[in-house]
């Protein structure tokens, strides 16, 4: 069991690993920082309700969770990018 928690935590950091070198390779296009922002913080939140919902400790609080977490880096970035 522990070998399947620490390959989620790969994946997590994978994804989030992948979107912050994709925001910075596309650093010349704000349009594409922003998409790629979105899908960052999009695959944060699925990560984090199929986590849970295999651990079998999934509930409507963690999904609240980490839909919260992954709006707020959206309007984060919204309001830092310059359009």
């Amino acid at each position: 069991m522990k070998h399947i928690h620490i390959l989620h935590y790969l994946v997590l950091g994978a994804l989030l690993t992948g979107g912050v070198a994709t925001f910075f390779f596309v650093r010349s296009n704000v349009t594409l920082q922003l998409y790629t922002g979105i899908a960052t913080s999009v695959a944060y939140v699925l990560w984090g309700i199929i986590h849970h919902a295999l651990q079998k400790d999934l509930h409507p609080k963690i999904v609240i969770e980490y839909t919260l977490i992954g709006a707020i880096a959206i309007v984060l970035l919204v309001t830092i990018l310059d359009f």
